[in-house]
């Protein structure tokens, strides 16, 4: 008799919640806050991942104010001064982002899209 795999082994939709798409360019944003190899793409991807967990999070949570804090702070010029409040932020909502079913993540991914980008929608 055959044992049951306890690995899941579900596709990643648009490898939405794979660790090297999803925390890298976050964790790699947060080591560049204040280099002088900052750039938009890195603000951007710290943006993201608040945007997304934003989405997802049940309102009034810890991940919903983190992730709201973060997205405030991604949208203005980001400086040094920033660096710990990012890190503080993320390190709340990434681990949770995680955690999430792929369905759900998708979900809030066509959402924010139909949000943000109604004519692409």
């Amino acid at each position: 008799m055959r044992k049951a795999s306890s690995r899941l082994t579900t596709a990643l939709p648009l490898n939405i919640k794979n660790r090297v798409q999803t925390e890298l360019p976050a964790l790699v944003a947060l080591t560049a806050i204040g280099e002088l190899w900052f750039s938009p793409e890195h603000q951007a991807d710290l943006l993201a991942v608040a945007l997304v967990v934003r989405e997802l999070a049940p309102e009034g949570s810890l991940q919903a104010q983190c992730s709201a804090a973060l997205q405030g702070l991604c949208e203005e010029p980001i400086t040094i001064a920033h660096k710990v409040e990012i890190a503080l932020n993320l390190a709340e909502c990434l681990p949770w982002f995680q955690e999430q079913p792929n369905s759900r993540v998708l979900r809030a991914l066509k959402a924010i899209a139909s949000r943000r980008f109604p004519l692409a929608a």
